[in-house]
């Protein structure tokens, strides 16, 4: 077994669901990286959502915790735990969610061995094989493992910590 942490993305749920709570999967997945247990791989275009999304009105209004300097502290410190890869390649089309592809794509150039998000409809659908998109994904990209939160931590073998 390599010695090497494991490569991820992080899709921009797992870091909203982090900032929201600092219990349970997600912010399990976010103090591995605190830790350097997981490499985690960023773009800009990831970065911008993650500072984007938490403070939309509907989620500032029901999570009064999520300010303006919250957001900024919580993605300066990601930021410094992780490693930037600025404009990676298009490599991959999602037909059914292209806001999504940013991450498939920076997941491709990390040579990243999971893409971590809750997002079962536009993205851990590509696991399945019984699917035209599921199988050239599968052979496009035959490493790397798209899970939720919790799968991915038991496919770690991390405890939530």
């Amino acid at each position: 077994m390599s010695d090497k942490p494991p490569r991820a993305v992080f899709d921009c749920v797992v870091f909203v669901q982090a900032l929201i709570s600092g219990r349970g999967p997600s912010a399990a997945c976010i103090r591995h990286v605190q830790q350097a247990s997981v490499a985690l791989f960023l773009s800009s275009e990831v970065m911008a959502e993650v500072r984007d999304v938490p403070l939309r009105p509907a989620l500032a209004r029901r999570y009064r915790h999520l300010t303006p300097e919250l957001v900024a502290s919580f993605v300066a410190d990601i930021e410094r735990h992780s490693v930037w890869i600025e404009n990676p390649p298009k490599v991959f089309t999602l037909p059914r969610d292209a806001k999504d592809e940013p991450y498939v794509n920076l997941a491709a150039a990390a040579d990243a061995r999971f893409l971590v998000t809750w997002n079962a409809r536009h993205l851990t659908y590509l696991m399945r094989k019984d699917t035209a998109e599921g199988r050239l994904f599968c052979r496009r990209f035959p490493e790397l493992k798209i899970l939720s939160p919790p799968e991915f931590l038991r496919e770690i073998g991390q405890p939530k910590i």
